[in-house]
């Protein structure tokens, strides 16, 4: 399966064509759907719930549901595979038991979408850019341990695949940036070069205290705890140069 697989990559020449791929492989290993998802797209608040990669291959109005009530925050197989990065079958996180309420009700509606049994890991940990795959069967199912390792091998196959053929097109992330102002982005940019407060405050003609705002401002808009997190953040995005 994996030299058919290979075989049809190799003829794709758009990321659409590879997705195609990666979609007729998940039937061959007896699924009926899978999603490539950046998570970028799921865990950042400015962005419209809509707004889903064209590989999120899952119901759409599941996609939109799950961006709308930030379900990234609850889902326990985002969250296992997020530690983990290992293969996960659904059905074994309910089966340990140890689910909270609301990832139960979570587990319930996603089954009420057609979503009842799946295989789900990350490609990327570590990475800014995480990607969640996910293998779906709208029925239950036994998954052994070879279609998991098999699926595995493909996705990651597929990622290195699209990844090339989606090079020419900016980076999901960079359509994720949020808008800082000129004053913030020139105050990360002194924080990159070791500047304090006070230093900044006298080359920018202000008080600490306004630099000391515009920093706290922007490590709010880019979700960072401190102001050397935003810097690291800022340059990762692009926003400015170290």
């Amino acid at each position: 399966m994996l030299d058919r697989f290979m075989e049809r990559l190799a003829a794709c020449e758009a990321p659409e064509e590879a997705f195609g791929a990666l979609v007729s492989a998940s039937h061959e290993l007896g699924f009926d759907a899978c999603s490539y998802t950046n998570l970028a797209l799921l865990a950042r608040p400015w962005l419209n719930a809509e707004r889903m990669l064209p590989t999120f291959g899952l119901p759409e109005e599941w996609g939109i549901r799950y961006a709308e009530q930030a379900y990234h925050t609850i889902d326990p197989i985002l969250l296992t595979c997020r530690a983990s990065g290992a293969p996960l079958v659904w059905s074994d996180i309910e089966a340990r038991g140890r689910l909270k309420r609301p990832q139960k009700t979570f587990m319930q509606e996603a089954a009420e979408f057609g979503l009842r049994e799946g295989l789900s890991f990350t490609i990327g940990k570590g990475q800014p850019e995480m990607i969640a795959v996910a293998y779906v069967s709208g029925e239950d199912r036994r998954i052994s341990m070879r279609d998991a390792l098999t699926a595995r091998s493909v996705a990651t196959i597929f990622h290195l695949v699209y990844d090339q053929l989606a090079a020419p097109q900016p980076s999901v992330l960079e359509d994720c940036r949020p808008a800082l102002s000129t004053r913030e982005l020139q105050c990360l940019e002194w924080v990159c070069r070791g500047k304090s407060s006070w230093a900044i405050a006298e080359i920018l003609g202000l008080s600490p205290k306004t630099i000391d705002h515009y920093l706290a401002n922007a490590s709010r808009k880019l979700e960072t705890g401190s102001r050397v997190t935003a810097a690291v953040r800022a340059v990762q995005l692009g926003l400015i140069q170290p």
